[in-house]
């Protein structure tokens, strides 16, 4: 099965089931390769029942499809695989609240994967190569910045722009590697650190 990029997501009902937080679990590994259930409940510790009742609710609302089956000691393996890489909801569903627990959720799955990356990754990813940060071949940062909403905008545009063309670049095929990349961007209501009246910050 070829996954699309993006659905975009037209049905209501479609959009209530991936905003329960273990169907976005659930989908966050379907996205990256195919799973069976027994496969899914034991990365996600879970009963097995648990994750067949899930998986037919994706599978009903097209979200993921069985992709192949397997004939193993008698028993019949399903591997399921969803048919995105990401999901979008329709314009009609942006101002609902499952909207908004879907995209919350979604971003969190992100940084729990983000952090099973790093706890796999080998020791050769977080030894420094000097004493200056930017021979490293690792990056972890992070910053607030005070933006008009067009600058954001402008910034996740280049941000997206920098990635395709920096991957696209055939002057460096001999030397390439595998890296893993991972951003999320969002407003916030207050800074992480507070600067008190007289300029200073919290703490000082």
């Amino acid at each position: 099965m070829e996954q699309q990029a993006i659905l975009i997501l037209e049905q209501y009902e479609q959009l209530k089931v991936i905003s329960d937080p273990m169907r976005t679990k659930m989908l966050m590994h379907l996205i990256e390769q195919p799973h069976t259930g027994q496969q899914l409940a034991r990365k996600l510790d879970v009963s097995r029942a648990k994750i067949l009742y899930h998986l037919r609710e994706l599978e009903k609302y097209q979200l993921i499809q069985l992709v192949e089956e397997k004939v193993r000691g008698g028993n019949v393996l399903k591997f399921y695989q969803a048919v995105a890489r990401g999901f979008i909801p329709a314009d009609h569903l942006l101002n609902l609240v499952e909207t908004k627990q879907a995209t919350r959720q979604s971003y969190l799955e992100v940084l729990d994967r983000a952090k099973t990356r790093v706890l796999t990754a080998p020791d050769r990813s977080f030894a420094p190569r000097s004493s200056d940060v930017e021979d490293w071949e690792s990056l972890s940062f992070q910053q607030e910045l005070r933006l008009s909403p067009q600058q954001f905008l402008t910034f996740t545009k280049r941000y997206r722009e920098l990635l395709q063309d920096i991957e696209q670049d055939p002057s460096y095929e001999a030397d390439k590697k595998l890296y893993y990349v991972m951003a999320t961007a969002f407003e916030i209501d207050a800074p992480l650190v507070q600067a008190d009246e007289e300029g200073g910050h919290a703490g000082d």
